[in-house]
């Protein structure tokens, strides 16, 4: 199910969010969110995200998630632009 979250601003953009592993089990697989026209930083896009969902928040905030803008590993300090891929990726345990 893709969902679409509205931008509180007026002239918007917008990103593309993927969830994999244990995350995807609380936000489901994709979303896209609207973010304002110049962009956003990560941790607004991860307020707007975690508003829509029941603990939200807490597994935004897991220690051990990992999130990428097109394809790259970042940082809490990213800047994301209007048409990027977001991806959120929870550890992945295997044997």
């Amino acid at each position: 199910m893709t969902q679409t979250l509205a931008s509180p601003y007026g002239v918007t953009g917008s990103v593309q969010v993927s969830f994999f592993g244990k995350i995807a089990d609380q936000f489901g697989r994709t979303t896209t969110v609207e973010i304002p026209v110049g962009g956003c930083s990560l941790p607004w896009l991860k307020a707007q995200l975690a508003a829509r969902v029941d603990g939200g928040a807490e597994a935004l905030a897991e220690r051990s998630l990992r999130t990428a803008i097109d394809h790259l590993i970042i940082g809490e300090g990213a800047w994301i632009g209007s048409g990027q891929e977001v991806a959120f990726l929870s550890m992945f345990s295997g044997g």
